[in-house]
């Protein structure tokens, strides 16, 4: 099979996506701009990878050295100094194609959404209609900046015209130039070389080496691009937000295919580096963020924002919470609208309600904090039973204290534990008590303020007030 090399052009300044770095090292979701180009390159096996670079070339090059997507790819970075066209940015590489035979892919690395298939298909159609130059195309309706592909009276590509070179009557043509062309080494050279800067913009326009094959009698093709959005750009942040949500699709559609269930796609919102196992539902307006993993079995009901976080096998996460820096063992319900922060561990079976906010605390298998709760820097052991508006006081204003609450301990409503402070296995405590001490393994502790009786208080209240109104 012929070899291949490729040439991506990266010496864009990107001034328009709000910084200074090179355009190539914009973010996306799924990593810089140059990584997409290299990991979808990489499934055509070039033999080399050229890569022209700018403005700040220091700073490209040295990602291209720690890249992972560059580790399959043999790269030489050259310099295109001025910035005089695309047709200048290809000459600027042909010494790095020096002793080069076979087909040269020429691309952007601000043209991020290529997939891997469609470059195998294009270089396999090249190499099938043994093509000097083919174009990889597709249909976008006008007005569009595009150039515009020009067919002759038996559906030849005659030429390329710029969308600001266009006559009106070509500026209606709707098949249009993607950018990346496969192009036979011998005539590259010559073809770039010979290159003029005759037209509005003054520059090298790389599309004029399809007229100078046509006019040479050399086979020249348009290779349709099946999805026209792979075709899209990055040059302002509206452009970078667009690949975003096109990355994220096709990330959710792979793992539709993978056997993750979610009720209303569109609304939900994942990173790349989020892992959902098959047989995960994921209900509507949920987002996962950073080394998220969810097991299978798991339901993310709705409105949830979880980072960073490990969701065990047969987990439910209701409505309106929030998981951050957190494990979640399996089996365990949480929700509605609850708060799961930094350093929290959920054993198996356990239950957060709603209105309970959990951080850095550990809980037990089988332990319940149903309703309105904050547990704060503590343990609670299995099966214990934390009642509604139970506060872990963790804090004296000067430094955080760690609560320890034994297993099978039941917590009465509106108890406050005073940390440092250790509740023994087994042990009951009072509804409303403030718990200052150790409370020892199946022992009552009650802190309340006595209860007091005064008969007709409430009624010699009322009749005082009423007096005061006259």
């Amino acid at each position: 099979m012929e070899q291949i090399c490729c040439v991506i052009l990266a010496a864009g300044l990107g001034k328009r996506l709000g910084g200074d770095s090179p355009k190539a090292l914009a973010t996306t979701r799924s990593g810089a701009l140059i990584d997409l180009a290299l990991e979808s390159l990489a499934s055509v096996s070039p033999v080399k990878t050229i890569v022209v670079v700018g403005h700040k070339r220091e700073l490209l090059e040295k990602h291209l050295a720690t890249s992972s997507a560059a580790k399959g790819h043999t790269i030489e970075t050259i310099s295109q100094p001025e910035q005089l066209g695309t047709g200048h940015a290809v000459r600027c590489a042909l010494p790095a194609l020096e002793g080069f035979t076979g087909t040269v892919i020429l691309t952007y690395a601000d043209h991020p959404l290529f997939t891997a298939e469609t470059l195998k298909h294009f270089v396999a159609y090249h190499s099938f209609k043994k093509s000097t130059l083919t174009m990889l195309s597709f249909t976008a309706p006008p007005p569009n900046g595009y150039g515009r592909i020009v067919r002759g009276a038996k559906n030849e590509v005659l030429r390329i015209t710029e969308a600001k070179d266009c006559n009106p009557e070509e500026l209606l043509i709707n098949e249009v130039n993607s950018g990346v062309y496969a192009v036979d080494s011998s005539f590259l050279k010559p073809a770039v070389e010979s290159l003029q800067n005759n037209n509005s913009q003054k520059e090298y326009y790389l599309t004029d080496i399809v007229e100078k094959a046509v006019k040479e009698g050399q086979t020249v093709c348009a290779f349709p691009l099946g999805d026209p959005q792979e075709a899209a750009g990055v040059n302002t942040l509206s452009d970078l937000a667009y690949v975003n949500q096109v990355l994220e699709r096709r990330h959710i559609r792979q793992l539709q295919a993978d056997g993750v269930l979610f009720d209303d796609p569109a609304t939900c919102s994942l990173d790349a580096s989020v892992v959902l196992k098959a047989g995960a539902r994921v209900g509507p307006q949920v987002q996962l963020r950073g080394d998220t993993v969810v097991e299978t079995g798991v339901t993310l009901e709705g409105s949830l924002l979880i980072i960073n976080s490990t969701i065990g096998r047969n987990v439910t996460i209701k409505l309106g919470s929030r998981v951050e820096e957190a494990v979640i063992g399996e089996e365990a319900s949480v929700g509605p609208f609850a708060n799961i922060r930094p350093g929290t561990s959920l054993g198996a079976h356990t239950r957060i309600g709603n209105f309970v906010e959990v951080k850095n605390a550990t809980l037990r298998d089988g332990a319940k904090a149903s309703h309105l709760t904050y547990l704060g820097d503590c343990t609670v052991g299995e099966e214990s039973n934390i009642g509604a508006g139970t506060i872990t006081c963790n804090y004296d204003g000067y430094r955080k204290s760690a609560t320890t609450i034994g297993k099978g301990v039941f917590i009465g409503s509106n108890s406050c534990l005073v940390a440092p402070v250790h509740v023994g296995d087994g042990a009951l405590i009072a509804a409303g008590s403030v718990i200052t001490q150790d409370v020892p393994a199946d022992a009552l502790a009650l802190g309340r303020a006595k209860q007091e009786m005064k008969g007709g208080w409430a009624a010699t209240r009322r009749a005082q007030l009423e007096k005061q109104k006259k």
